[in-house]
């Protein structure tokens, strides 16, 4: 397999099925960009027209308080959507970092303590259902699954 091919296979696995996501995430970034830059030159001409006299007090009152309102919802969703766009990029440097440490143990004859501290973040094992049960061993490798946040209680054996 080469780099190319891997690099991919693991973003798929870190990104699950987010491709079709992204593609609406940056559609709607845009749109609210575009609504957010709308609403200020709304908001501008309110306080001219108030300014000038040509626009009640409370009408005023009312149509800034509704458009501060949309601007505050629309700045919080894109503020989730950048920040999504931050995570998705640093999958990327995650995958090429992993894949750095994993080409510097290629031919390695036998896992030594040191290659699993550089690529293995954790494993569980399933449950002991019995003597002759066969229980299944899961390896959750670094910089592709998400680290656990209680690594004291993280192996149920």
């Amino acid at each position: 397999m080469n780099d190319n091919m891997a690099r991919e296979k693991f973003l798929a696995r870190k990104r699950g099925e987010r491709s079709a996501r992204d593609n609406s995430d940056k559609k709607r970034q845009k749109d609210i960009e575009k609504r957010i830059a709308d609403l200020d030159k709304l908001i501008q001409k309110i306080y001219e027209d108030k300014v000038l006299g040509s626009l009640p007090e409370k009408t005023c009152a009312d149509l800034l308080a509704k458009y501060q309102q949309e601007k505050d919802t629309l700045l919080t969703e894109l503020d989730t959507l950048i920040q999504k766009a931050v995570a998705d990029r640093q999958d990327e440097a995650d995958v090429d970092e992993y894949i750095h440490r994993l080409k510097s143990y290629a031919g390695a004859e036998e896992l030594t303590r040191q290659m699993c501290l550089d690529l293995i973040e954790y494993f569980t094992v399933d449950a002991y259902q019995g003597r002759k049960a066969v229980r299944d061993i899961h390896i959750y490798y670094k910089l592709i699954y998400k680290p656990l946040k209680n690594k004291r209680n993280a192996i149920e054996i």
